[in-house]
This record gives structure tokens, sequence and C-alpha cells, in this order.
């Protein structure tokens, strides 16, 4: 397959169904000067639903939310990776209270984009076994671990296993955190309420608040040690990149709010 097509195809569905034939017939023209801006273009649609073709507007703030989430679980698995694995060397200043400030922050920015589950049997119900679908391996994972080190296991493991736990561990954090995103996707009309836009901004001001502390801090307090940490920089650095996406949602919400 032409990798043009390959590119087109990783659009959003709402996108491809209402563009998809004239994006295709304008990338043929332009020939492979295209592909780069192409990959740039998908890339942006991904982190402004706002703009995506919608049936209402609920759908639009159903989006919006979904992409916060998402943004916000890169965001604290980043910062969450960078203050386990480098803090405790070298970075003293990533366990103060900004930090924390921020993880209460972004606590809240959650609550806030979050869509609000109906209050109705079929809907706990629905929510309870996608829960229970989702979490299942990550809460297994995450038991096999906190028991190896609440038994000493850990400690007393053979070299070639300790690895193996701290394997487990992480993919336990990163596929929590994968799911979580996937039950905020999944929730329909009948099971969930999108947030008012009211509630939609403040969490997305949350949220950005809450992504780009952190990565100042990270990244601030590793170019200035006396020993550079390149996880703690790179962490910093990547969240200094994703969360300028929630202010152009927030951006894209305003305009299309006043109509513009």
């Amino acid at each position: 397959m032409n990798p043009a097509l390959r590119l087109i195809r990783l659009y959003p569905a709402a996108f491809r169904q209402r563009w998809g034939a004239d994006l295709e017939l304008e990338v043929q023209h332009a020939g492979r000067a295209a592909w780069a801006n192409l990959a740039v273009s998908v890339a942006g649609m991904w982190l402004r639903p706002a703009i995506w073709p919608v049936d209402s507007p609920v759908q639009r703030r159903q989006r919006m939310a979904t992409m916060a989430v998402v943004l916000a679980a890169a965001c604290w698995f980043l910062t969450h990776a960078a203050m386990e694995l480098d803090a405790p060397r070298s970075l003293a200043g990533a366990h103060t209270w900004p930090m924390n400030a921020c993880a209460i922050v972004m606590m809240l920015g959650l609550v806030l984009v979050v869509p609000r589950p109906r209050p109705t049997l079929d809907a706990a119900l629905t929510l309870l076994h996608r829960a229970a679908c989702g979490f299942a391996v990550p809460a297994i994972l995450t038991a096999v671990v906190t028991a190896a080190v609440q038994t000493g296991a850990y400690t007393a493991a053979p070299a070639l296993l300790r690895p193996i736990l701290l394997i487990c561990w992480w993919t336990a954090l990163a596929l929590g955190a994968i799911q979580s995103c996937r039950i905020v996707a999944s929730l329909g009309a009948a099971t969930a309420v999108p947030p008012s836009p009211a509630r939609l901004r403040l969490g997305l001001w949350c949220l950005a608040a809450a992504g780009t502390l952190p990565g100042l801090i990270l990244l601030g307090t590793s170019v200035s040690s006396e020993q550079p940490h390149l996880l703690s920089a790179a962490s910093g650095a990547s969240l200094l990149v994703l969360s300028p996406a929630f202010v152009g949602t927030l951006r894209d919400l305003r305009r299309l709010s006043s109509g513009g």
C-alpha cells in the first residue's frame, strides 16, 4: 500500500469519513513531497478533537474529555517514572511540595474532565464490567509485586528475578493508564454524561498546569545538577511538549463557543 494512504488511515475515523476521499486525491497529486506534512497533520489532528466532525456538541465534549484523559495519563506516567527511577539518586527537588501539589491539581483536573456516570443500574453494571475486564491484568501484576516486596521475597530473590518483578511493576502501571483511557473512550451516551463546557475548561486548565510545572521542575533540576540525568531531562522535555495540547484544546473550545 502507498505510504501516503497508510498515513491517511491514521487520521481519526470521523475525519476520514468526512474528508478522506478528498485528502487521498490531494495527496496523489502532491506526491512524496506531501508525506512529511501529512504525518505532522495526523499527529496534530489527534491532539485537536474539538475540530473533528461531530453530530452534536455532546459528542465533541466527549472526545475532548477522552483526549484530556489520555494526555493526563501520559503526563502522570512520565512524571512517575522520573520521580521513582531518577529522583532517589539525584533529584531531591522531585519529591518536594510543588510536585505533590501538581499531583493534587492533576487529580482535580481529571475529576473535572472525566464523564460523569449516569445514575442507573445498567450504567453501573457496564462500568463495573469494563473496569473488571480492563484492570484485571494490572491488578494481578501489582498484587504479585506488592506481595513480593511485603514478604521480603524481592530482597531474597535471585538477581535474575528482580528485573522481572520490576518489569511487572512498570507494566502494571502502563497497562493501568492505558486501560483507564480505553474505558473513558468507550463510554457512550447511555453510560455517562460528558463534562459541561465550564467543567471542561477548568479541568483543562488544571491539567495544563499539572503537566507544565512538573516538566519545568524535572528539566530544570536535572540540567542544573552536577551530572545530567537523561531520564528526568527526557521526561521533563516530554511534559513540556504534551502540555500545550491542553491549552490548544481550550482555544478550540473557546473559538467554537463564540461561533468563530
